[in-house]
């Protein structure tokens, strides 16, 4: 009866009893074992007692225990277990060794008891009394956790931000701040670091979150350091949530992702911290293989041992250097392939330190299109030197029969040699007038060439505008008068002047006169020169006639080269087609303009505008 007593007593105690062979064999486990270590009896029976629940850390094993128990009665100790599910407690236990007659061991007797509870208490005591004051103070949440992973202090910030009382977690195993995903693994993470305290800094680049009282999670930043006292260690954690820093980092990210160009972000050291989508398809890289890794990976081979020294130079004289500044850039793809960049560098500065941004810009189209422009220009100045030598050489030896033609009718026009037909009088007129127009023809042709390949340099002075004027109205008077033109000059002040090359406007002058006289059957021809009408910084010179008028459809053309507009082309005396074109870019030259404005029937009117000069 008294041996089925002590067997109820022993199999439904509080605390764990556990019998061991001499090499730690369980031999028997009893109910409260099995709550306390988690471990059913049958999955406990025929194991080693310290693969069972050693904690694997620093503190005497049960084998070590044992040993002891040999040279004495009782051993009694308090350390720290594990249960099947990694957590860890705090055991009180006390152990004898049972011998035979011959006092050899047949066994070893365990009574263990869970006083985490109780050391718990005890630690929070301890620790609110040394530290309380003090850690309420500081900024951040403070959790301080003892050896088993549960809560000993909880400050007021803590509560604040995980919205639980401190009398509510104080004793609950730290992973209940943390979201179930982690907790398993949290476990073997804080054993870890008991067993190797270190201090180790806020943002490591851990990815980590804790959770509300609410479910929410949130994102925290954890700096973790130990407190040693009375032969124990406590951990603690001061935790600061950074959802806005996040939230902030990923609008950073957001824009990065949006930026059109490939962007890459370094720390002082070279590596890689950052980069985005188009730095990836830019470089070909997968942005895992670009993480942590040397920015000279995108450098060149032959310039990579360079780069260092040029990036420590920018770090010393941090500053933003935009986009082509000169320098020929060439990048490397993953392939091993070079290409052409423009890279704009701005410093970013952080709490972690200063980081450089770059920003890199694929330039090989616009390469390929600055080569294909450079040799069209190239093409075309030697087609301008050839044109020039062509004209050149085609002015002399066409000039030089046209003037020996023209020199020679014009002699015997003069019938020195005795009077001419009728017939002969109007040939000789053919080939004399014929020989002009192609003259002309050579002349403005020459003077075109030379404008449009900017051989033409104008020198611009005050020019007085009453004696330009008045020189071509005195030498296109007899051709006027032979039409029975009135060609009239209007009273010029004699003290306006304008800012113009004098030979070049008087070339202007001289062919819009000479159209106008060509063009007009009766009537006049006025020539004036006057303020502009509301704005005295500039002069108009006009040409007015009484001719036929140019339609709307004929002005748009008027100016282009080689055109001929309305009835124009079928009057005799017509021109090449190059006057007005050579006048409006002579215009242009000085800094003026030609308009035109014109009624059919009733005359056209020519106006030259150019700069005022006092």
């Amino acid at each position: 009866m008294q041996t089925s007593i002590q067997a109820l007593v022993i199999e439904h105690s509080p605390d764990a009893f556990i019998a061991t062979d001499p090499n730690g064999i369980v031999l028997f486990w009893n109910t409260s074992a099995e709550r306390i270590f988690g471990y059913p009896g049958d999955e406990a029976v025929g194991r080693n007692l310290d693969e069972l629940i050693a904690p694997n850390r620093g503190h005497p094993l049960d084998e070590n225990v044992r040993r002891e128990a040999d040279g004495a009665e009782v051993v009694h100790y308090e350390a720290i277990r594990r249960r099947k599910d990694g957590t860890l407690i705090y055991v009180n236990s006390t152990t004898r060794a049972l011998r035979d007659s011959a006092g050899q061991v047949t066994h070893y007797f365990s009574n263990k008891s869970d006083v985490t509870a109780l050391r718990v208490q005890r630690d929070s005591r301890m620790v609110h009394e040394r530290y309380q004051g003090l850690l309420e103070l500081v900024p951040d949440a403070i959790v301080i956790i003892n050896e088993t992973g549960h809560v000993v202090l909880f400050n007021a910030q803590a509560e604040a931000m995980f919205g639980h009382a401190s009398e509510d977690i104080i004793g609950q195993p730290i992973e209940r701040l943390l979201p179930d995903r982690f907790r398993g693994s949290h476990i073997e993470h804080r054993a870890g670091y008991l067993r190797s305290p270190r201090m180790r800094p806020m943002g490591q680049g851990l990815e980590l979150y804790g959770l509300r009282s609410d479910g929410s999670e949130f994102p925290v930043e954890i700096s973790l350091s130990t407190l040693e006292f009375d032969g124990g260690r406590l951990a603690m954690s001061a935790i600061r949530d950074i959802s806005e820093r996040r939230q902030a980092e990923q609008r950073f990210r957001s824009l990065l992702e949006s930026a059109p160009d490939a962007m890459v972000i370094v720390d002082r050291e070279g590596r890689i911290n950052i980069v985005n989508g188009q730095a990836e398809r830019l470089f070909g890289y997968a942005r895992a293989e670009l993480l942590e890794q040397p920015i000279e990976i995108l450098v060149p081979m032959r310039d990579q041992a360079a780069h260092p020294e040029h990036r420590a130079r920018f770090f010393a004289d941090p500053k933003v250097r935009p986009m082509g500044a000169g320098l020929a850039l060439q990048a490397r793809r993953r392939d091993g392939s070079e290409f052409p960049v423009e890279i704009s560098l701005s410093p970013l500065h952080t709490a972690e330190g200063t980081l450089v941004s770059a920003s890199i810009r694929d330039i090989t189209e616009r390469r390929r299109v600055e080569a294909a422009l450079q040799e069209q220009n190239e093409a075309l100045e030697r087609a301008n030197r050839a044109k020039d030598s062509f004209l050149a050489t085609m002015s002399h030896e066409l000039r030089t029969p046209l003037n020996a033609i023209i020199g020679f009718t014009g002699l015997l026009l003069m019938k020195l040699h005795g009077p001419l037909t009728a017939d002969q009088e109007r040939q000789l007129a053919m080939v004399q007038s014929s020989g002009k127009h192609l003259l002309s023809l050579i002349n403005d042709l020459l003077d075109l060439a030379r404008i449009e390949s900017g051989k033409v340099e104008l020198q611009l002075e005050p020019v007085a505008c009453q004696p330009v004027l008045q020189e071509v109205v005195s030498s296109l008077q007899p051709m006027a008068s032979a039409k029975q033109l009135a060609l009239l000059l209007e009273p010029v002040d004699a003290g306006l002047r304008v800012h113009a090359d004098p030979r070049a406007l008087q070339q202007i002058v001289l062919n819009l006169t000479n159209n106008a006289i060509k063009f007009t059957t009766t009537g006049q021809v006025r020539v004036a020169a006057r303020l502009a009408p509301g704005d005295a910084a500039w002069v108009h010179l006009s040409v007015e006639d009484t001719g036929a008028g140019i339609s709307q459809a004929d002005l748009a053309r008027l100016f282009e080269a080689f055109t001929q507009v309305g009835d124009r082309a079928q009057r005799k005396n017509e021109g090449t087609g190059l006057g007005l074109h050579l006048s409006r870019k002579l215009a242009d030259l000085m800094g003026g303009h030609i308009e035109v404005t014109s009624t059919l029937g009733r005359g056209s009117c020519f106006t030259l505008t150019l700069r005022r000069a006092s």
